[in-house]
């Protein structure tokens, strides 16, 4: 499915190791039908990665949970590369300085950098927000997290085949990006 963003939706372009430009954009309420062809895009093995189970179809009340979000306690960025889409970032407040956060990619974009985007969209709003530490759970056997974990040189720990990791902001290298991810995403809250 090819998906052309409105020129009016505020979006970010962030370049990949690779060469392409990934294509960040804050979801909103109006983006659906992306989370459904991108499930179908997802191997079961990734959906059940994800979602705990290999789901096959997103309910409306899931559907609504996934895109209607205030950008303040739920924060969630959709990325493209070219017209394609690539993936998910979100984090959900669990108290005023700590935020749960996942990141999914779609299959055929895993390896390039986007999960990578993804976070460093995810980080540069929660400093901005005064959040300090984004934390996950994950399965063991997640390699795309692991990898993603590597990448940004953090560890992680293993606990009964779920790895669990609280990333404290202050840790992380900032990103010359995070001003620019910051205004964006600033013109779409409600």
């Amino acid at each position: 499915m090819k998906i052309v963003l409105p020129e009016d939706r505020p979006r970010y372009e962030f370049p990949l190791p690779g060469g392409q430009t990934l294509t960040l954009s804050p979801i909103l309420k109006t983006d659906r039908q992306f989370f459904e062809q991108g499930l179908r895009e997802m191997s079961i093995d990734s959906r059940f990665s994800r979602f705990g189970q290999g789901v096959a179809s997103l309910s409306e009340r899931e559907l609504t949970y996934l895109t209607d979000v205030n950008q303040r306690s739920h924060v969630a960025w959709g990325a493209l590369v070219g017209e394609d889409a690539a993936g998910v970032g979100r984090y959900i407040l669990t108290s005023d300085s700590s935020a749960e956060f996942a990141i999914t990619v779609l299959d055929s974009m895993q390896g390039i950098g986007v999960g990578t985007a993804l976070l460093i969209a995810l980080v540069a709003v929660a400093r901005a927000d005064g959040v300090e530490e984004l934390w996950f759970e994950a399965r063991a056997d997640n390699a795309a997290v692991k990898r993603l974990l590597a990448e940004i040189e953090v560890g992680q720990q293993l606990l009964e085949g779920t790895i669990e990791r609280r990333i404290r902001l202050s840790d992380l290298p900032h990103n010359p990006h995070e001003a620019g991810l910051f205004e964006v995403i600033d013109e779409v809250r409600t």
